[in-house]
This record gives structure tokens, sequence and C-alpha cells, in this order.
């Protein structure tokens, strides 16, 4: 490594090291504010768009869990860590991929579709590997997301169920977007993450992973307690 080559090593780990502080500071902030535990609620560095280099400045950081959306990019990041990361998949997945993530992943946050519950139940037993899942909800309704809309939770949730190594643990969502394709306004944005909410006390789902890195503070305040951050540990 050149002395160039360190040096924006050390800056790149300076840098992530405060936007995680940052991050921290503004999660324990919100949960204070509306009565929450700040404990209850789990980071997920989003890492899809970085290089493997971030990895020991996130451990440092002390975020242990990191989240992928490309089988690519997860295998790469996988071979680069040590054994106390843990990988989130986060993204759309193709049924043909799912035996594949088994043993790369603790966790599959995007499982919707009957055919690969079905796929991922098989993939865990032959491979004898438990994963943590979370059924994904279309709660706002838009063409343009994945997931399952509120009333087909009992029956995929059922499904699930019948697998021994899989893991439901809760519900995930994606927020939605306007029409133009901008970021939808915070009333929306409040009742698509309160409508997980009030699914996953229905279904008795205790986690719930919503909220990115433009609306993570409202989806804190509506129950989240898995958030999905890239954008804001990487600026």
């Amino acid at each position: 490594m050149t002395a160039d080559d360190f040096s924006e090593h050390q800056a790149t780990a300076q840098r992530i090291s405060v936007n995680v502080e940052r991050v921290q500071a503004l999660i324990k902030d919100t949960c204070r504010r509306v009565g929450r535990d700040p404990l209850g609620v789990r980071l997920i560095a989003v890492t899809k768009e970085q290089t493997p280099a971030v990895i020991a400045p996130l451990r440092a950081a002390g975020i242990c869990d990191l989240g992928e959306n490309r089988l690519e990019h997860l295998t790469l990041m996988t071979e680069a860590a040590t054994h106390e990361t843990n990988f989130h998949y986060i993204g759309r997945i193709q049924g043909r991929q799912l035996a594949k993530i088994v043993p790369l992943c603790t966790t599959l946050h995007s499982l919707c579709d009957a055919d690969h519950i079905e796929r991922l139940g098989r993939a865990c037993e032959l491979q004898q590997r438990r994963m943590s899942v979370f059924l994904q909800v279309n709660t706002a309704n838009d063409d343009a997301k994945a997931g399952m809309l509120p009333i087909e939770i009992a029956e995929r949730l059922s499904l699930a169920q019948r697998f021994e190594f899989l893991n439901v643990v809760g519900l995930m969502t994606m927020a939605p977007l306007r029409s133009d394709g901008e970021q939808a306004d915070d009333d929306t944005l409040r009742r698509c993450f309160a409508a997980l909410r009030v699914s996953g006390e229905k279904h008795k789902l205790p986690r719930l992973s919503m909220g990115m890195s433009h609306d993570f503070l409202l989806a804190i305040a509506e129950g989240a307690t898995d958030l999905r951050i890239g954008t804001r540990l990487f600026v």
C-alpha cells in the first residue's frame, strides 16, 4: 500500500466512523423522543455499492450487520469479511439464487412469493442451516414495489412455518415513491410504516424492517426495529 493509498484509507475510515456516530445519535434521540429503547433498533449498513475496504471501518465503529442486494457482490463481501459479520439479503431475489444465499446470509428481508418460501425452506433444510426471514409486505400497494398484500400475510406465514429451518422474525416494507420517481411525502411514509406495524402486531411478528437513509427517523417513530441505511454512512 502506497502512502497515498494509506492516507485515503484512513480518511475513508474516519468518515465512516463519524457518519456512524451521527446516525446512531439520531437513532438514540428519536427513540428517546418517542419513548423507545435504542437497544431495540438494529442498524444494518447497506454496502451494496461499496468495496470490501469499508468492512473493517464499519466493524471498528461497532457495525456487524451488512446489507446486500446482489448475489455477486454479496459473495465478494462475504469472502472479505470476518466470521463475526452478519450479512442480510435485502433486495429482490430470483428463485434460482435462493440456495446460493443460504450459506452466505443470516437473514433474508425480501421473502414474499409462495414458491420462494418453499424453495428457501427446502434449501435451508438440505444445507442444515437456519435462516431468519422477514416477509416483505407492499403496504402502499405500489406496483413498482415487490411484496405481498397485507391480506396475504397469514397464508404466507403459515407456509413458512412449515419449514423447521426458517425462522420468520418479522415483516419488511419498502417506502413508496411518487409518480415522478421522487420520495413520497412524510404523511405517506408514516402511513406506510404504520400499516406494517399494525400487521406485525396482528400476526405477532415483533421485528419491522423499514426505514432507509432518507426516512429512518419516521420509521423509528412508527416502530422500526431494523434500519437499512447506506448513503448516510458513506457520503
